[in-house]
């Protein structure tokens, strides 16, 4: 007996999975996906609002204010899985755009964020009045082995107050992760660079005309537990830049550049290039790149600090990719070097494309030195998806597919690049010429009034000396005179001497005169006594005039002695004049030479302070980064063939081993995410002191560590306000005093029952606080010093952040003293079992 008839497909709800979770993975384009969808229905406006998603089971929330859906369109178009709707109908009928929907899928990336969703959607019926119509998925209820269409979706419809506006709200309950900080920024900045900033100009006004012109679309963020501010790139910022290039492709495929420098290094230049060879699979695209320098000089006049500049740069630079006004996810990210230019750059390739090395003025010049880095470019590329058939996004909506169309785009864009740094090159090498210039004019003229300044001293010298000579002469004069004034004071002394020999002969012989006469009193006597008296009254006026010239003598003598003073004062002073002449041009020419000292002992310390830094891991650190980068390479290129391969595998299959693949392919991320610390820790920021913003480097520092903390249980909480900043330091040393802050605190609490760490920030006293909290054993308190000492390790030794050695708490304190600060443990608050505090000097 033979029995015909006719089969029919099944659909597993398995599918969804593979429509949901596994083919889209990142959280930021599942959100797009939806945010597209309100564009498709002619919204203006469609909010975003994320609650309680710190854990899991929070709530995310997209309204928007556009026509809505009937039942009609609801059941044929969300509830039909890969639907044609869009390719039947691609433009839409209220402002007639072009819709970003292709494949009919993208609602399936609810999935991906939350268990549960809940639709209420508000359009004008056929007619004039306003129906509601509401529905809800458990998506857990589509367990792979059920049948799709055998699971009911609950929907109700209703007629409303005309009133109320059109549109739809999108819940999705009991979200599937948890979203910190760094996420959130992340996502606000995916969001708002999801329209191409050339669709519609920001503070244009419209007035209503339907069909005639698109008013706009605007996307709104909040996040109540993370209240960051939107980080869109001003116009005020973009003038910063060194230069700015426009190019286009035109519908023939020809390609035009033109760059004009917006701040000159020695000229303002405009300048014009014409691919002469057109391209046979790109047409219509535009392309926009702002290059920046980062030196001081280019943001003097800008509200704009270099230091600011140089962080959006690590974080926001890159040239982007819109297919019409949409973004193309995965280029112009963080990390992501598309156009590799930080690898020709890193591999020190001297040469740019053949196209444009005419436009070298020093022909021996090598300007692929300073091809511009993904930091230093901010800009966007957009193409008309209806004139590029060949440049298809990926189905993970992720890139685009690599071919050649794909091959000419990335050539398009580089070839702007290498333009543009032909012609910086062409500036850098001017300045260098003059700046040596400058600096042998310089150095001739400090040459010659270093001379002039010693002839000066010279000259000054030998007059000093003559004048010297002069005095001595002058002195010995005037000791002539106070030698002969001193003879004439002997020879007075020796008169007067001879004069008293006489007075006492004189007095003796009074005396015998007197005893005489009182022996014969007679007139003889008399005569004899008169006489004496008349002889010794002469003797005394003889005696009175050698006083008198004594003192003459004595005056005389005073005189020149002041006379000699006087002379030998003016001496004194005149040769003072002249050693303080000599002494003032001796400093002038020390202090030339003390800050020519200065300048080079200023440069090598901070370049020793350098050398210390990276001497000892430096080198290590950065062979190991350029080899793990080879090595996720090589992992991410084993892990798309594992894809591969169990995509051809049956079925029933798949599934385990996609329970194998899934952990490998969180592990490659990891070790993405390690290497950017370890790029961190090594970098060009490390190479000059500044003041640095602690929140986002504490957040680096952790979050290349979420994957092994969530695995081991660990929670981590960071409590610091987003303006606290360390005085000038190395970048590298703030990332070391972190680092080992946070593995201690790690070790101390994995094997705990409560895993908790918290690190705090705060101002107080004219200090920045940095506290490190955690759960985990404690140290006792008589330890508290003993472990800041070299080789003096209490921790337990982790599979993660192997065994203690001693030294991370020592290199803390010598950094956190060498900054001016201290580092110390202090009594926990309420609940936690260990604090160690950093206490830094606020900024200068």
């Amino acid at each position: 007996m033979t029995q015909e008839d006719d089969l029919y497909f099944n659909i597993d709800s398995r599918l969804l999975l593979q429509l949901g979770e596994k083919l889209v993975t990142n959280r930021a384009v599942a959100l797009a996906e939806l945010v597209k969808n309100s564009y498709d229905a002619d919204a203006t406006q469609v909010r975003v609002s994320l609650k309680n998603i710190k854990n899991t089971g929070g709530t995310i929330i997209v309204e928007d204010n556009g026509s809505g859906m009937l039942l009609p369109a609801f059941r044929n178009t969300w509830m039909r899985i890969a639907t044609i709707d869009k390719e039947k109908n691609p433009i839409s009928q209220k402002y007639k755009r072009q819709k970003a929907g292709e494949k009919g899928i993208g609602r399936f990336a609810c999935r991906r964020i939350s268990k549960r969703l809940r639709i209420k959607s508000i359009a004008i019926t056929e007619d004039g009045h306003k129906e509601e119509l509401s529905a809800f998925f458990d998506w857990t209820a589509f367990s792979p082995g059920s049948d799709v269409d055998k699971i009911p979706v609950k929907y109700t419809t209703k007629l409303v107050d005309d009133k109320i506006r059109t549109g739809t709200i999108l819940i999705l309950e009991d979200t599937k992760d948890s979203w910190d900080g760094w996420d959130i920024r992340r996502l606000r900045n995916e969001l708002t660079d999801l329209i191409s900033p050339t669709t519609f100009k920001d503070g244009q006004e419209f007035e209503e005309a339907t069909g005639k012109y698109d008013p706009g679309f605007n996307i709104d963020f909040e996040c109540p537990e993370f209240p960051t501010k939107e980080e869109r790139l001003e116009e005020t910022f973009l003038r910063s830049a060194w230069a700015k290039l426009s190019g286009n492709v035109d519908e023939n495929g020809i390609a035009t550049y033109e760059i004009k420098v917006l701040n000159k290094v020695i000229n303002y230049i405009t300048k014009n290039h014409t691919r002469i060879e057109a391209f046979q699979n790109l047409r219509n695209a535009q392309l926009e790149i702002y290059f920046f320098v980062y030196l001081s000089n280019f943001f003097k006049d800008s509200d704009w600090g270099l230091r600011d500049a140089e962080e959006i740069g690590q974080s926001r630079g890159g040239i982007k990719v819109y297919s019409d006004m949409f973004r193309v996810f995965g280029y112009g990210e963080k990390g992501d070097d598309w156009l590799k230019v930080d690898y020709d750059r890193g591999r020190s390739i001297g040469g740019v494309d053949e196209e444009v090395s005419d436009y070298l003025e020093k022909k021996d010049d090598r300007p692929g030195l300073r091809l511009f880095k993904n930091h230093a470019l901010f800009g966007h590329l957009k193409f008309v998806k209806n004139s590029n058939p060949m440049l298809e996004i990926t189905v993970n909506r992720e890139r685009l597919v690599d071919n050649v169309a794909f091959e000419e785009l990335r050539k398009f864009v580089r070839l702007g690049v290498d333009f543009a740094t032909v012609l910086y090159s062409n500036e850098v090498t001017k300045k260098m010429k003059l700046e040596d210039q400058k600096k042998e004019v310089e150095e001739e003229a400090r040459k010659k009034a270093e001379q002039e300044l010693r002839k000066k001293a010279e000259a000054a010298r030998i007059i000093a000396e003559e004048q010297a000579k002069k005095a001595e002469e002058e002195r010995k004069k005037a000791e002539e005179k106070a030698k002969k004034a001193d003879l004439d004071r002997k020879r007075a002394e020796e008169e007067l001497k001879k004069a008293e020999e006489e007075r006492r002969k004189s007095e003796i012989e009074r005396r015998k005169a007197e005893e005489e006469q009182r022996k014969k009193v007679d007139e003889l006597t008399k005569k004899h006594l008169i006489e004496a008296l008349r002889k010794e009254e002469e003797y005394i006026k003889v005696e009175g005039e050698a006083r008198k010239k004594e003192k003459e003598r004595r005056r005389e003598e005073e005189e020149i002695r002041s006379k000699i003073d006087r002379e030998r004062k003016k001496s004194e002073e005149i040769r003072l004049q002249e050693i303080e002449k000599l002494i003032k041009t001796e400093d002038e020419l020390r202090n030339l030479r003390d800050e020519e000292f200065k300048r080079k002992e200023e440069k090598l310390e901070r370049e020793t302070a350098q050398l210390r830094v990276l001497a000892s891991t430096g080198t290590l650190v950065l062979i190991l980064n350029h080899e793990l980068r080879a090595l996720v390479d090589a992992m991410e290129e084993m892990n798309n063939n594992f894809l591969s391969i169990i995509k051809k595998m049956p079925e029933e299959e798949q599934l385990k081993y996609n329970e194998i693949q899934e952990p490998f392919s969180n592990r490659i991320e990891m070790v993405k995410e390690l290497g950017s610390l370890l790029g961190l820790t090594v970098g060009v920021e490390g190479r000059e002191k500044r003041e640095w913003i602690i929140l986002p480097i504490v957040e680096s520092i952790f979050h290349p560590f979420n994957w092994y903390f969530s695995k081991s249980g660990v929670d981590y909480y960071i409590n610091m306000p987003n303006n606290l900043r360390t005085r000038k330091m190395y970048r590298s040393e703030l990332v070391s005093v972190l680092i080992n802050l946070m593995s201690n605190s790690a070790k101390a609490v994995i094997g705990m029952n409560d895993r908790h760490i918290e690190v705090k920030g705060f101002e107080e006293n004219d200090y920045v606080h940095i506290w490190f909290l955690d759960s985990g054993r404690g140290l006792d308190k008589s330890l508290w010093e003993e472990v800041f000492e070299p080789f003096i390790s209490y921790s337990e030794p982790d599979l993660k952040f192997g065994v203690g050695t001693g030294l991370g708490l020592k290199i803390v304190r010598d950094i956190i003293n060498a900054c001016g600060g201290s580092v110390q443990f202090i009594n926990p608050p309420e609940g936690w079992k260990t604090c160690v505090e950093v206490m830094l000097p606020k900024r200068e």
